[in-house]
């Protein structure tokens, strides 16, 4: 661990290239155009908040008849008047080399009204599989020589409730995130095939989606743009310039709830000559290439840059879906203050397979200083294709080994580095030419102790606006959409003292290890199937079968809901009598519940509460399994927990002999062992010779209750742990009340089994089996669960 008071150089290099990667342009300030009308606002917010019947009287008519009649290099300017401040208006079309100028003191307000958005019929304002459904507040496409201007706002109003609905744009979003959908919501500004488009001295507020996006343009400047949206607003991206060449965003300060400008491109079509100079990004997401770059990303230069209290600072992202190369990319004179993650490179930002794969070569970052501590990821796609990266004085206060994730890169790195980048998996590092002859370290670019506070500077008047709440629900989607694509980095990022994750849909491949207390897991759909983590690893390949689980549950009160965790190491291997075992789930932890859950496996699927325990006076962990699915074929379901199995389906898959249970109760006072509770014992077709349990230690104990019992389960009941030479059924305590089925086989269970009364039942119904010292009650706990 390095002292935090001190930075540490991440490399040290005097490198003299002349830069290259930027706008082909000459760009200078831009100047206003001359009117050709001039419009007067006729709407005044009454403590911001428009007349009632303000949607009856939109300006959209006379402002797009204005902008359509204006002759090319002119403006239309929006005023106040001695009546008014705001226009209020439905989407409007941009003209060819016409300027909108929005003039200080004067608010141009989108409509609430979603049919006005509508590109068929009821397809915007609602959620939906796919993101398409809305046009834009301001719209232009193929047009040349045209901008929006003046030192005015526009406001998008994303915080303002709909029209005919009692949501706002950004609940709308809010809820997309909840259920892995997407939000139907407009954009401020799509720019679409544009050359020579300027914004000027705008400050755009509280887009509902997007802020500004040009696709395929020639030709973009935004210079003193101001962008204040909150941080809380979901995917409100501030300039997203896509498969376009020669931009400048300048003099521009940005904070939002998404990325601040995001670099993509998409086809074959790259965006290339890029020039981000001197701007200063607040809350949000950060600098940031991608995720698409399908078509490439080129010859783009970020200078002059401060971020402070972001998620991200600098990020690179993509995935073999869609990503493809980028290179020639110049980072210089970086302040980064309070970025959970300040330098992020990744060709993984989702799983999604494909053969578009993202390649990132000749990526420099020359005099950025991170002034706060955070996780660092330098990573290529794989050994064939790695990263290519020149760390240039760079400086990070508090670096901590632990918090740099390095594979698959080629890092160029100066005398001080020391071993900060992890070496391995696929990481080399290369001193530069003037670290090898000894020559004088570098230091820090002067950051300023306090970067500059955000301030709006428009005085166009505020609009009434609910701003969403801070989520601390921590958002996973293999996709991309949520926080965090792997479950496992949400689990780090999660406080120690515990929070909430929800899962969206999909396949997550990895082993989850759950340290810390209160964590709920949970996917927002009932059907547990839609949500898998999946792993293959196996008692043989992995040192021990407690080695081997998908999912390892070690901290106390832990709740997952309506996901499936399985072990896939006998879909690809044959299920041996040795080093076979493949533990889907692994639970040591007390105060457990596990609702709507589907475990999978085979031999030894679930291992319930395996802490060790050496005196008969040992609190066994407490664990609740509620609706669930549990499949296997031997052992499935073992271990030392004191465990409840209510209203589950224990599932036998194919083997020539099954054991449902393998409890290992070790005293017979010990306070632990497996009740199944209104449970149904099935099986795949054609399986037969299926056990209710078997003896791991002597004192086993299991009860079933109320359980429907399938043909499969053998009229004994119950089987020896290996018969003719261990004799545990007599002190084990195996017993039934009220079973019913096929599988039932009344008067013929094995002889020191036990077949309960009503009263005897009672000590094992679920809230009394569970309740120990502190009155524990999973039951009621669970039940207030949404």
């Amino acid at each position: 661990m390095h002292n935090l008071r001190w930075s540490h150089p991440l490399l040290l290099l005097s490198l003299a290239s002349a830069l290259h990667a930027q706008d082909l342009r000459h760009v200078t300030q831009p100047r206003i155009p001359q009117a050709c009308t001039v419009l007067q606002a006729k709407l005044a917010p009454v403590a911001g908040r428009l007349p009632a019947d303000a949607e009856d009287h939109l300006d959209t008519a006379r402002i797009q008849q204005a902008m359509d009649q204006c002759p090319a290099g002119k403006a239309v300017v929006l005023e106040s008047s001695a009546s008014g401040q705001v226009f209020l208006s439905g989407p409007l079309a941009l003209r060819s080399g016409v300027t909108l100028v929005v003039d200080q003191g004067t608010l141009l307000a989108a409509s609430t009204n979603p049919r006005l958005y509508d590109l068929e019929p009821g397809s915007c304002g609602v959620l939906g599989m796919h993101g398409v459904g809305c046009k834009p507040f301001l719209f232009g496409n193929g047009i040349d020589n045209s901008g929006i201007m003046g030192k005015g706002a526009i406001d998008g109003r994303g915080g303002a409730r709909l029209q005919g609905q009692n949501v706002t744009w950004w609940e709308l979003a809010q809820r997309a995130k909840l259920l892995d959908l997407y939000q139907k919501v407009p954009h401020l500004i799509i720019l679409n095939r544009v050359k020579n488009f300027t914004l000027y001295q705008i400050t755009l507020r509280n887009a509902p989606g997007g802020h500004v996006s040009a696709h395929n343009a020639d030709g973009f400047t935004a210079w003193g743009v101001t962008i204040d949206t909150p941080a809380t607003a979901r995917n409100t991206d501030g300039i997203d310039p896509g498969s376009s060449t020669n931009v400048t965003i300048t003099h521009c300060n940005i904070q939002n709830g998404d990325d601040e400008v995001a670099v993509g491109s998409g086809g074959d079509l790259p965006s290339s000559h890029l020039s981000i100079l001197d701007n200063h990004f607040y809350a949000g997401h950060g600098m940031s290439i991608g995720s698409g770059t399908s078509g490439g990303v080129n010859h783009m230069l970020v200078k002059n840059l401060t971020i402070d209290h972001t998620q991200n600072g600098i990020r690179i992202k993509s995935d073999p879906s869609r990503g493809g190369l980028v290179q020639q990319i110049i980072y210089q004179n970086i302040c980064i203050r309070n970025a959970t993650n300040p330098i992020v490179i990744t060709p993984h930002y989702t799983d999604f397979a494909g053969n578009r794969l993202p390649i990132y070569q000749d990526v420099t970052l020359r005099n950025v200083d991170v002034l706060t501590p955070g996780n660092y990821i330098f990573s290529g796609l794989d050994a064939q294709h790695k990263l290519g990266l020149t760390l240039d004085n760079v400086f990070a206060q508090g670096l901590d080994r632990s918090h740099v994730q390095a594979l698959n890169a080629a890092i160029i790195i100066g005398p001080q580095l020391g071993n900060l980048i992890p070496q391995g998996q696929d990481v080399t590092t290369t001193q530069a030419p003037g670290a090898q002859h000894g020559e004088p370290s570098a230091q820090p670019i002067s950051c300023p102790a306090a970067l500059e506070p955000f301030a709006d500077p428009s005085t166009a008047p505020h609009l009434e606006e609910q701003i969403p709440p801070v989520d601390h629900t921590f958002y996973v989607a293999a996709d991309g959409t949520g926080d965090f694509y792997s479950i496992q980095q949400a689990l780090n990022a999660v406080p120690n003292t515990g929070g909430l994750i929800s899962v969206a849909p999909g396949t997550y491949h990895e082993v989850l290890t759950i340290t810390k207390p209160h964590i709920i897991l949970r996917s927002p759909y009932r059907q547990a199937g839609r949500t898998v983590v999946a792993a293959d690893k196996s008692a043989g390949d992995s040192g021990g079968t407690d080695r081997s689980a998908t999912v390892n549950v070690l901290a106390n009160d832990f709740l997952a809901q309506n996901i499936t965790i399985q072990n896939n190491f006998n879909a690809t291997h044959p299920q041996l009598p040795q080093g076979s075992q493949a533990v889907a789930l692994l639970v040591r932890g007390d105060r457990e519940i596990f609702d709507n859950v589907r475990l999978l496996g085979n031999q030894d699927t679930l291992l319930a509460g395996d802490a060790p325990c050496k005196a008969p006076s040992c609190a066994a962990a407490r664990q609740y399994f509620n609706r669930c699915y549990i499949e296997g074929n031997v052992d499935f379901i073992f271990g030392n927990a004191k465990a409840v199995f209510n209203q589950c389906e224990i599932h036998s898959n194919p083997h020539s002999e099954g054991m449902l249970t393998a409890q290992s109760r070790i005293f017979p006072q010990q306070d632990s062992g497996f009740v199944f509770n209104n449970c149904r014992l099935t099986a795949d077709s054609g399986v037969t010779n299926v056990y209710l349990g078997r003896p791991w230690r002597p004192y086993a104990l299991v009860v079933y209750l109320n359980t429907w019992m399938g043909q499969q389960i053998m009229p004994a009941g119950w089987r020896e742990w290996h018969p003719g030479e261990t004799h545990s059924l007599q002190t084990a305590y195996y017993a039934e009340f009220h079973s019913s089925g096929p599988g039932a086989h009344q008067g013929q269970r094995e002889p020191y089994s036990h077949q309960l009364t009503e009263k005897q039942a009672q000590r094992f119904t679920p809230e009394n089996w569970l309740r120990g010292s502190d009155g524990w009650n999973p039951t009621a706990i669970q039940d207030q669960q949404p």
